[in-house]
């Protein structure tokens, strides 16, 4: 009775823990959203002002004038994007750290304990029922020995796949300044540009009114016509609207630098103007050169040809998995246990014992597991070859583009300021002659209207300028020298 009791109780154990299971995992619905049709309330993560917000940000000093140099300064001590990289190199530094400790001996202290109750055979001339019962109970305190003696250089392919990764980290945490040091100096000279156009904006407008002025003069002196002081009017109102329109992207312009710094936002700081900022020289050296320099220092490029020799380890790892390792094994313990049987007093032992060997370990067959992650390898070598193809590449583009671009916007810089002069000539001298009644109101609108644009687009001439300059330093990979217009004879 008591027998078949526990067959019904053993055959039904699987079925409760299967339904324990189950209600377990259906338990964990209640971390999804409850309805379909009402979305999920999204909880705050972290107050404002935690750790990771304005708290790592460096706040800029009231009164002061902040340059390019200093912004630069700022953003690199701020910015959330050169933390986050700088972190991720030193987890693959401590990765390599990880990877070596596969040459250290593994000892590990283990405690195995139990009882135990088995029936065990025995001759009926014995014991005529023909078994005994054996109960032992024990507790093994032990310390335990596993070395890895050789492995045809599996180890050593994971300890150069790790520095091989924690160079591509440090190359990338360079690559992110880099990056940075661009972001700042673009935005910085975009809102030069913007402020450049909102005081060509705000001068057009003093123009505007200027025409009006001598427009209405003229008319009270019957020389001019209802139709002139209205298109007069009109331009002005214009000039005004297009002041309004300069205030707002020269705000733009601010905020994108702040954001790209990772300063607080809700902290006012002074740029300090770049318009009086000396152009860049012309590039000294053939496009060639740069593209060499590009080569050899750009972090992409540099970090690209890493991944490829990360690659190479891997595979070399991989292939040492289809070879025997050896190992050194034992154990020190102490065995403290107990016997009994068919009811007879407890038998004790408490002496140390303990074992040593070599162990060497071949693998036979794995259902394809190392040739799946031989060809993973393989495949990875090819597609970390592939993006160094890539990279440079990009590089050379890059690079031509930035000379190609650096060289228009200067000749585009002396241009405009021949412009600006021979527009502010003509506007002058349409004015008087309007004035004297020996000029006509569309000459001068249209020379008023030249001289804004002229104006407006000497300004964009010099941030595309200091721009491109910045671009050619950032694409050839030497921004982070002190120069953001490289010069190389």
């Amino acid at each position: 009775m008591r027998s078949s009791t526990w067959f019904r109780l053993w055959t039904r154990t699987p079925w409760v823990g299967v339904v324990l299971l189950g209600a377990c995992a259906t338990d964990e619905l209640k971390l999804a959203p409850p309805r379909a049709e009402v979305p999920w309330p999204i909880p705050q993560v972290a107050p404002a002002g935690s750790a990771g917000q304005s708290g790592d940000r460096v706040l800029p000093q009231p009164g002061q004038q902040y340059a390019l140099p200093e912004l630069i300064d700022m953003a690199q001590r701020s910015n959330p994007e050169t933390r986050q990289a700088w972190e991720q190199a030193r987890q693959a530094a401590l990765a390599v750290g990880l990877a070596e400790s596969a040459y250290a001996p593994q000892l590990s202290a283990e405690v195995l304990g139990g009882y135990q109750h088995t029936p065990l055979p025995i001759p009926a001339t014995l014991i005529p029922k023909g078994y005994f019962t054996s109960d032992t109970r024990e507790l093994v305190p032990a310390l335990a020995l596993k070395w890895l003696l050789f492995d045809f250089g599996g180890r050593a392919g994971a300890v150069n796949a790790a520095r091989e990764n924690s160079f591509v980290a440090n190359v990338a945490f360079t690559g992110a300044h880099q990056k940075l040091i661009f972001t700042v100096s673009r935005d910085y000279y975009a809102l030069s540009a913007a402020r450049g156009k909102l005081r060509a904006a705000e001068q057009s407008l003093k123009t505007a009114m200027v025409v009006e002025d001598a427009v209405t003069e003229r008319r009270k002196n019957g020389l001019a016509t209802t139709v002139d002081l209205a298109q007069a009017k009109r331009q002005t109102a214009q000039a005004r609207f297009n002041r309004e329109r300069a205030i707002g992207a020269e705000h733009a312009a601010y905020e994108a630098l702040i954001n790209s710094m990772g300063v607080d936002p809700g902290v006012p700081m002074e740029i300090a103007e770049a318009s009086e900022q000396p152009l860049p020289n012309l590039p000294e050296s053939t496009v060639d050169r740069y593209v060499r320099d590009a080569l050899s220092s750009r972090p992409d490029v540099v970090a690209s040809l890493g991944k490829v020799r990360a690659a190479e380890a891997g595979v070399q790892k991989e292939r040492a998995s289809h070879y025997p390792t050896v190992a050194l094994a034992g154990h020190a313990y102490q065995n403290l246990g107990d016997l009994r049987s068919e009811g007879s007093p407890w038998y004790s032992v408490d002496k140390p014992g303990g074992d040593i060997g070599v162990m060497v370990s071949l693998p036979l067959f794995d259902g394809g597991l190392r040739k799946a992650r031989d060809a993973v390898a393989n495949s990875e070598l090819a597609g970390a070859r592939a993006g160094l193809e890539q990279a440079r590449d990009a590089a050379i583009k890059q690079v031509r583009d930035a000379y190609d671009n650096l060289k228009t916007s200067l000749a585009e810089c002396a241009a405009a300021t021949a412009l600006v002069d021979a527009s502010q000539s003509a506007y002058d001298s349409a004015l008087d002659a309007y004035r004297h009644g020996v000029g006509t109101y569309t000459s001068l609108v249209n020379e008023e209207t030249a001289l804004a644009q002229a104006q407006a687009d000497l300004a964009s001439a010099r941030s595309d300028a200091m721009t491109s300059a910045s671009a050619l330093a950032f694409a050839t990979g030497s921004i982070l020298r002190g120069d953001e217009r490289p010069s190389m004879n």
